[in-house]
């Protein structure tokens, strides 16, 4: 077994004045791992990559309810030398779509909404190419719509200025005629929310979700419930040691974005979608529902990499963070990550880079098999 899995952290010391790049930043911190070679395999290889200076940030790999490997790479603050770790909150990027998704669908099975309402019914003196696209559609990414602002996602604006905008674009395609990403999509499904729930779209997310299934350090920006100490600042955007946390929430951003969260509730939560325990027990989990051959009903996209099915969810802002959610089914596995530092190997993939070239070979390459025992139960990664 190598030295990092006898769970020495490696430390690289730094100035009492705190890191501030590449290699001072370089710090590994094991949490869990299996004696297996295939995980220590894979421990190697993004010490690596971390010592390389590719990424910053945890990762989190899970086979059914036992977790196989966790480990903290870098700082959540550079020039405060704080390490990252199980206390880390970071950005999530678009799996706050996740939400937005599951929100609807809870919806739909209270029977508050319908897959095929159309905006006509919520905005009936929308433009008439608009008025037939369905909840289905918005939530499977084929309503024809394309971004709706093309400045920060910190712009101000309100949701009536966000309604407007987005009903007023042209569509690039006809309802379900083309599947092309749409943050505006999930935008006016956050606005939609609101207007059948009767709540606050933070507040619903909060009583119906986060509350529901304790995860306690996932929220939204200026979230005061959540500690500005363990937030996470992003190295390798636009704004190098800033947060989005500190950022204002407008509806540039609801309901496509504007979330944060720690390694544990992105695991837990990514449990809750697997298994549908966001809905009552007994009913389907329509998160896992196909809305088309691309995107299922809970905003998560269905990709094959090397005749393995995979199904994921990612995420990255402009301030460096990336974040990735990914099933793979046939082998009950779960890989998530939390990253809040890149350099330009990969930029803002790195969520996507990092899994497809450097984990998903040591996991699932050369008929490679998951082990059957772990030393730790994940009681954190399931909601049941």
């Amino acid at each position: 077994m190598n030295t990092m899995y006898r769970m020495i952290t490696i430390l690289i010391v730094t100035a009492l004045s705190g890191c501030s790049s590449a290699p001072e930043c370089r710090t590994v911190t094991p949490l869990i791992a299996t004696d297996n070679k295939m995980i220590s395999t894979l421990a190697d290889e993004l010490q690596r990559e971390h010592l390389a200076g590719t990424f910053d940030g945890l990762v989190l790999v899970a086979e059914g309810n036992t977790v196989l490997f966790k480990s903290a790479y870098g700082y959540a603050d550079r020039k405060g030398s704080v390490n990252n770790s199980v206390a880390t909150i970071s950005d999530m990027g678009s799996i706050a779509k996740t939400f937005t998704a599951a929100a609807v669908l809870q919806l739909v099975q209270k029977k508050r909404l319908q897959l095929s309402d159309t905006i006509g019914n919520f905005y009936p003196a929308a433009p008439m190419e608009s008025q037939s696209i369905t909840i289905k559609q918005l939530l499977g990414h084929s309503s024809g719509l394309d971004n709706f602002h093309n400045d920060s996602d910190f712009e101000l604006m309100d949701k009536a200025q966000a309604e407007s905008r987005i009903l007023a674009m042209p569509l690039i395609a006809k309802p379900g005629e083309k599947i092309a990403y749409s943050n505006a999509a999930y935008t006016l499904l956050a606005a939609i929310v609101e207007k059948t729930s009767g709540q606050p779209f933070q507040d619903y997310i909060q009583d119906h979700l986060l509350t529901p299934l304790n995860l306690n350090n996932t929220g939204f920006y200026h979230d005061s419930r959540l500690s500005t100490q363990n937030m996470a600042r992003g190295y390798g955007g636009n704004a190098p040691g800033k947060t989005t946390f500190e950022k204002g929430l407008t509806w540039a951003l609801i309901g496509a974005g504007g979330m944060v969260t720690s390694i544990d509730d992105l695991a837990t939560w990514s449990a809750a979608l697997k298994h549908g325990t966001i809905f009552p027990a007994g009913t389907p989990n329509s998160i896992l529902i196909e809305a088309n051959e691309r995107w299922l009903l809970g905003s998560l996209a269905q990709i094959n990499v090397n005749g393995e099915s995979i199904v994921q969810m990612g995420g990255s802002t402009d301030y460096g963070y990336t974040a990735l959610i990914q099933f793979v089914p046939n082998r009950d596995l779960l890989i998530v990550l939390l990253l809040n530092a890149h350099d330009d190997k990969y930029k803002n993939a790195t969520h996507h880079r990092l899994s497809r070239n450097h984990i998903l070979p040591k996991l699932l390459g050369d008929g490679a098999e998951l082990p059957n025992n772990s030393i730790q139960s994940t009681a954190n990664t399931s909601a049941d």
